[in-house]
């Protein structure tokens, strides 16, 4: 069935107008195996944003609530790791390992994981003035 569509999809997506029907039958395929999964959708934006991602993090609840997400643990070079911190403050917290509790901020897997990640991420973190308190968060 499924090479069914794409070859239908192929075909129609030859012709400019087909375009518009070919994402609809995509779209309307995807939400009914979500459906069968019991997934609840508010908004069809939501759904086209999760054709791209390979991981989805979600709260205890099961959803998406907020746009920020911080790392807790991590996995690298063998060994279990816990993230400890307050929000997005890169001047409090720690990372020690999952089995010694020791201090682990400086082995060598740990360092070459995390700079990985700076290098192959765009994202910024700047402190900012709440408006309502007057106090500066990042």
């Amino acid at each position: 069935l499924y090479m069914i569509l794409i070859a239908v999809t192929l075909a129609v997506a030859a012709i400019p107008e087909g375009i518009p029907l070919c994402v609809t039958i995509s779209l309307s395929i995807g939400c009914s195996d979500m459906v069968k999964k019991h997934v609840l959708v508010r908004k069809l934006a939501a759904v086209e944003t999760l054709g791209s991602a390979s991981v989805i993090c979600s709260d205890k609840t099961g959803t998406l609530t907020e746009g920020k997400m911080t790392m807790v643990n991590m996995y690298t070079g063998g060994v279990a790791y816990d993230v400890e911190g307050k929000g997005f403050d890169p001047t409090v917290g720690r990372i020690k390992r999952e089995d010694t509790g020791k201090d682990a901020g400086s082995d060598v897997a740990v360092r070459s994981s995390l700079l990985s990640a700076v290098l192959c991420c765009n994202t910024t973190i700047s402190k900012v003035k709440d408006s309502e308190t007057g106090e500066e968060k990042w």
